[in-house]
C-alpha cells in the first residue's frame, strides 16, 4: 500500500494575479505621458526662459520647440523602459504615440507652435522623428540598467 500511486488531476495554472501585457504597458504609458508631459514643459519654460535673457528672443523660438521636443522624447523613451520593465518597447511605443498625437494636435489647433511655417508633409516628419526618439530612448534606459547590474555584480 505504500507504493500505491494516487492520479493527481493536472490543472493549468492560471495566473489571476499577472495583467496582460497590453492592459500593463497601457497603465504604465499612460504614467508615461504624465511624466514626457512634464518633463517637457520643464523643458519649455526652462528654456524660454533662458531665451528671454537675450537680446533676440524670437529667433531662437524655433530651434528651442525643436530641440524640446526631441529631447523630451527621448527622455520619455528613457523613462518608459525604467517604468515598466516586462515590456518596455510596447510601454514605449504606446507613450510616443499619444505624445505625438497630442503634439500634432496642438500644433494644429494653434497658429505659432512646433514647425509653424512648415508645409504639412514637413511637420508630419519632424512629428515621425520624434516618434522614432523613443524606442532610442528606451534602449539606452535599458543598457544604463544593465550596466548598472552588471557592476553591482562584479562587487
Amino acid at each position: 500500500m505504500k507504493n500505491k500511486r494516487i492520479p493527481v488531476k493536472h490543472h493549468k495554472k492560471t495566473n489571476a494575479h499577472v495583467e496582460n501585457k497590453p492592459d500593463m504597458a497601457l497603465k504604465s504609458s499612460f504614467l508615461g505621458i504624465l511624466f514626457t508631459a512634464g518633463i517637457s514643459l520643464a523643458l519649455l519654460f526652462a528654456s524660454t526662459a533662458a531665451a528671454l535673457m537675450t537680446d533676440d528672443p524670437t529667433s531662437l523660438a524655433s530651434p528651442i520647440g525643436y530641440v524640446s521636443k526631441f529631447l523630451s522624447a527621448f527622455l520619455g523613451g528613457f523613462i518608459c523602459s525604467k517604468i515598466d520593465k516586462r515590456s518596455p518597447y510596447l510601454t514605449s511605443a504606446f507613450t510616443g504615440g499619444s505624445f505625438v498625437l497630442l503634439s500634432m494636435l496642438f500644433s494644429f489647433a494653434f497658429s505659432h507652435t512646433f514647425a509653424s511655417g512648415m508645409n504639412i508633409w514637413a511637420k508630419l516628419g519632424l512629428h515621425a522623428l520624434s516618434f522614432a526618439l523613443f524606442p532610442v530612448g528606451t534602449i539606452a534606459g535599458i543598457k544604463s540598467g544593465k550596466s548598472q547590474h552588471k557592476k553591482k555584480r562584479r562587487r
